[in-house]
C-alpha cells in the first residue's frame, strides 16, 4: 500500500470495524495486559475474521501503538473539560478504575523505556498541575512534576489494585471513592492552603461523617 493510499479516509465501514477492532483490544488490555494482545486474539474478540483485522494492524505492534494513540487523544480530551479540583481527582481516580487499559499500557510504554505513545495527557496534566502551583491559593514551593507524579502513578496503580481487592462493580467503585477522598485531603493539606478551599474541606468533612 503506498503512501497515498494510507492517507486516503477510511470509509464508514472500514472505520466502524477498526473501532469495533480497537473496543476489543481494550477490553483484552484491560483483562490480561498488553503480553496477551495480539492481531488475531482481537480479531476473535471482535467477532470479526483474521484478513479484516490484518487490513488495519499489519502486526501487532502496529494494534499496541493504535491503542496508545487512542488512549492518549481520550485522556487529553478529558483534561480539557474544566473542573474543580476535587471534582478533577474524584473524576480521574474512577475513570481509571473503569478504564484498567489505560495503566496497563502506561506500564507496558514505562517498561519498554517507549516515548512513543507513552505516558498518555501527560503534558496536559503536568501544564494543570503547574497553573495550580502558581495559584494563590496553593502553598510556595510547589513542585508541580513531581505533584503529577505522585497523583497520577497512585490513580493508575489504584485502578489495577482494586480489581484484586474487591467483588464486583458495585463494590469497585465504593472502594474507588474512598481512594479519591483520601487523594483529595493530601492534595488540600499537602499542595493548597485549606482555608483557601472551604468547599472541598467541607466536602471532604461531610463525606467523613
Amino acid at each position: 500500500m503506498d503512501a497515498e493510499t494510507t492517507k486516503r479516509p477510511l470509509r464508514s465501514d472500514a472505520r466502524a470495524s477498526r473501532e469495533t477492532l480497537l473496543a476489543a483490544a481494550r477490553e483484552l488490555v484491560a483483562e490480561d495486559g498488553l503480553d496477551s494482545l495480539t492481531v488475531v486474539a482481537v480479531a476473535r474478540r471482535a467477532g470479526l475474521n483474521r484478513s479484516t483485522a490484518y487490513q488495519h494492524f499489519r502486526k501487532r505492534e502496529d494494534l499496541v501503538d493504535a491503542v496508545g494513540a487512542l488512549c492518549a487523544r481520550e485522556l487529553r480530551a478529558r483534561f480539557c473539560q474544566q473542573r474543580e479540583l476535587g471534582e478533577q481527582i474524584d473524576f480521574f481516580t474512577h475513570h481509571f478504575q473503569q478504564n484498567p487499559d489505560i495503566a496497563r499500557i502506561w506500564m507496558f510504554h514505562l517498561l519498554h523505556d517507549d516515548d512513543a505513545v507513552a505516558k498518555p495527557g501527560w503534558d496536559e496534566y503536568v501544564t494543570a498541575l503547574e497553573r495550580l502551583a502558581e495559584s494563590p491559593r496553593s502553598q510556595d514551593g510547589i513542585d508541580a512534576e513531581m505533584l503529577c507524579v505522585i497523583g497520577m502513578t497512585s490513580a493508575l496503580v489504584w485502578s489495577l489494585m482494586v480489581r484484586q481487592r474487591t467483588a464486583g462493580e458495585d463494590e469497585a467503585r465504593a472502594e474507588t471513592a474512598r481512594f479519591a477522598r483520601e487523594l483529595q485531603r493530601l492534595f488540600l493539606h499537602g499542595a493548597l492552603r485549606p482555608e483557601a478551599w472551604p468547599e472541598l474541606g467541607a466536602e471532604l468533612e461531610t463525606s467523613r461523617d
